[in-house]
């Protein structure tokens, strides 16, 4: 079957990514190690029983923990060099991108599942000093007293024109995440647990607004004027806001955070449905799954600066023109946990059939069949970034295994 085929070029897609220090993103554009990309690629990696994969999972977990900062930050990328994907061995000469809040949760994420899947209790042991200060490292992006992370511009996957700073919801459901896995490592191992029910009612309050919530932003000394809140609040609202920065909220939706507010149970039963019924009446994963962020922005705006792309001049595939990149377009790794939100939520069906529209979205090529590529066009379909990437193989496996397999990571 397709569906299968499928899931073999993804294993040979994560194989061809696989390295003596952890995984690469891409064996052409992007010749790195990122934390959060190689972190994704573990999930998957975990579920295929392949010795290589869980042997490179653990080498990657292990070299981000080499390099962790004093303070506890894992770091966004390390750049190779060379054929022979060789790596300054020296730290201190180490190229080495520290731009990123969400490569410090993701690494926790992926040490549980690690963990989870080999039952090494000497590695969580020795893991477990740098969990510590990868969490203390979090906590001190809290500002105020609602607990929730505060993001710089653009310290996530979407690093490019399309900014968002402030309270951002996707940073902020994978910090209730990886609170959600340290806890489960610290019961485990006789260590203190934190309480997560706070952060939990906070993502909720503060990106899906009812009325009281403007009170919230003040007595927790985010903000002293609320009055630009208050018409975030409307009873027909469909999906969790983007971010909300100083006195300013972004309300575009951001598929991949909505997706994992389903799949990390931040979301009720009610608002889930909400949430994947505004991707289907919106049409987000036509052609295929999924568009990132709806509606696109169509002109120079505080999401928005084309200056930023300018720059970009000489990689295209990096610009965020209406449609293309993180402007709505279309990545497949993020269509793996679209997948997943919809088994989360009940519809085996739905799930089935956006599986088979993903199949079709990583065979489709530049150049070749079975190219697992970066993103698509968001109109058309067609392939614009890098070709074998790392994510967009994982993603479908963790999609493959949920629904064919039932095995739900999360």
């Amino acid at each position: 079957m397709l569906i299968d085929t499928c899931y073999e070029n993804a294993i040979e897609v994560l194989k061809k990514n696989s390295t003596k220090y952890g995984f690469k993103a891409s064996p052409y554009h992007y010749n790195s190690l990122w934390g959060r990309d190689g972190a994704i690629t573990i999930l998957g990696s975990l579920l295929t029983d392949d010795k290589k994969l869980l042997d490179t999972s653990k080498r990657h977990l292990l070299f981000f923990k080499k390099i962790q900062s004093p303070y506890g930050q894992i770091a966004n990328a390390v750049l190779l060099k060379g054929r022979q994907n060789s790596i300054r061995t020296n730290l201190k000469k180490m190229l080495i991108n520290w731009h990123s809040v969400d490569s410090t949760p993701w690494w926790i994420i992926a040490v549980h599942a690690y963990y989870k899947k080999t039952q090494d209790r000497n590695f969580l042991v020795n893991m477990w000093p740098s969990l510590k200060k990868a969490i203390f490292w979090l906590q001190c992006q809290t500002f105020d007293e609602s607990e929730l992370i505060t993001s710089p511009e653009s310290a996530d996957w979407m690093d490019g024109s399309i900014s968002r700073k402030g309270k951002v919801l996707y940073n902020n459901c994978l910090w209730y995440k990886a609170l959600c896995c340290y806890n489960e490592m610290a019961r485990d191992i006789g260590e203190s647990m934190i309480d997560v029910n706070e952060i939990k009612k906070m993502i909720n309050l503060f990106f899906w607004p009812v009325k009281g919530s403007r009170d919230i932003l003040r007595e927790v000394g985010y903000a002293f004027r609320t009055e630009f809140y208050d018409e975030a609040v409307h009873s027909e609202r469909e999906h969790y806001m983007h971010y909300i920065s100083f006195e300013w909220y972004e309300n575009r939706c951001d598929t991949l955070a909505n997706s994992m507010a389903i799949l990390f149970d931040i979301a009720d039963k009610n608002k889930s449905e909400k949430i994947l019924n505004y991707f289907l009446k919106k049409k987000l994963s036509t052609p295929y799954p999924i568009k990132v962020l709806n509606p696109p922005a169509w002109i120079s705006s505080y999401i928005w600066n084309p200056k930023i792309d300018l720059y970009r001049y000489n990689i295209p595939s990096q610009m965020n023109v209406p449609f293309h990149y993180h402007n709505s377009g279309i990545w497949p790794y993020v269509g793996g946990f679209y997948v997943m939100s919809l088994l989360s939520a009940g519809k085996k069906k739905e799930s089935k059939n956006e599986l088979g529209k993903l199949v079709q979205a990583n065979k489709i090529g530049k150049e070749r069949e079975w190219e697992f590529n970066e993103w698509l066009h968001g109109k058309t379909g067609k392939p614009m970034g890098a070709a074998l990437q790392a994510w967009s193989a994982a993603g479908f496996i963790l999609a493959y295994k949920a629904v064919v397999e039932k095995n739900i990571l999360f």
